[in-house]
């Protein structure tokens, strides 16, 4: 996993947990003195650890907590990489966009990004089948993510996870319905 997320995870848990929070995780699940560098790679295991002690801490499902960190990732990328939603002219753009646009931007910036496989289709306006496929299996941070798009873009967005790869398909096939103005 590429340093950049680590970091995302790590002002979500400082500006909702605090410092102390994040240190405690770090010294649970990190080598000493671990600092995450955004175009280094990391081990998946060590946020995927950080994250469920995250759960742990809010009392809140760890698939609850991937969508919160997906969200709350969004805008931190978007913060860290201002200039690339000016490719696009709204929601739909940017998720139509993800694999073609996004993925290839992101394979210019980081060596290696190790992304998941995402093809989306319009399959009538508002309408928007997404299909997901990783190693990681991170479909309810994609979730997450996909609704920060909504919220940046301020349209409101219903997911319905048709079918997932933690049930043992080889793809998540996710339904987005949306209102653009």
């Amino acid at each position: 996993m590429k340093g950049v997320v680590f970091r995302g995870l790590e002002a979500l848990v400082i500006e909702t947990q605090g410092m102390a929070a994040w240190e405690g995780l770090l010294d649970k699940h990190a080598p000493e003195d671990r600092v995450y560098i955004s175009a280094q790679s990391y081990p998946d295991e060590e946020l995927f650890a950080m994250a469920k002690d995250v759960a742990d801490i809010l009392e809140k499902p760890f698939v609850d907590v991937l969508r919160i960190f997906g969200e709350y990732l969004f805008g931190y990328l978007t913060e860290k990489h201002a200039g690339m939603l000016q490719q696009f002219s709204g929601f739909q753009s940017l998720i139509l966009g993800i694999d073609s646009v996004i993925h290839a931007e992101v394979a210019k910036l980081y060596h290696e990004p190790n992304l998941p496989l995402i093809s989306s289709e319009l399959i009538k306006p508002g309408c928007i089948l997404l299909k997901y496929s990783s190693c990681r299996k991170l479909c309810f941070c994609a979730e997450g993510l996909i609704y920060g798009a909504g919220s940046h873009y301020g349209v409101n967005t219903q997911i319905e996870h048709q079918q997932c790869m933690h049930d043992g398909y080889d793809h998540c096939r996710l339904l987005l319905t949306f209102e653009e103005g």
